[in-house]
């Protein structure tokens, strides 16, 4: 039998530079992982899921006063983070996420609450803005637009 060139190496256990390289490569990448999303994504990732959240309800208030032909409301209770919605039948109390909070709502104020109302014809009372913000400063407006009520979101304010 022929010897081998260098047994000696063959034979010894151990990581190759390329393999030690690729274990703390994963480690890394799994601590990083681990660590992000309590940084920024999770909190972008809430702003964003409110604000959504907020446009559908406001969304949904508009297409109720149209269907059932009754005037329906968004209150927004900014001392407790949360917004009440009166639809006709029906009474609903929306809780913002942890770490999100309004920053701006030009509604107009009444009986101490900010009131959005849609009227049977879908118009609201008046077109505003309603601006949420999380902990890192990060903020989306919450757009309805007078006359027609169509309700969108931007990471910008509109036009004074």
């Amino acid at each position: 039998m022929l010897k081998m060139a260098c047994p000696k190496f063959r034979s010894q256990s151990g990581l190759t530079l390329i393999e030690l390289i690729c274990v703390v490569a994963i480690i890394g990448l799994i601590l990083l992982a681990g660590v992000l999303p309590g940084f920024h994504w999770g909190d972008k990732r809430k702003l964003e899921m409110a604000a959504w959240r907020l446009a559908s309800d406001m969304r949904l208030a508009r297409q109720s006063a149209i269907s059932v032909g009754v005037t329906s409301y968004i209150q927004f209770r900014i001392f407790n983070d949360d917004y009440k919605i009166s639809f006709p039948d029906e009474k609903d109390t929306v809780k913002l996420p942890e770490g999100i909070s309004y920053g701006y709502i030009n509604f107009p104020m009444v009986d101490g609450y900010y009131l959005l109302e849609f009227k049977s014809t879908g118009a609201p009372n008046r077109g505003g803005t309603v601006g949420l913000k999380c902990k890192q400063g990060k903020k989306l407006y919450i757009i309805v637009t007078p006359a027609t009520g169509r309700v969108r979101v931007s990471p910008e304010p509109p036009p004074e």
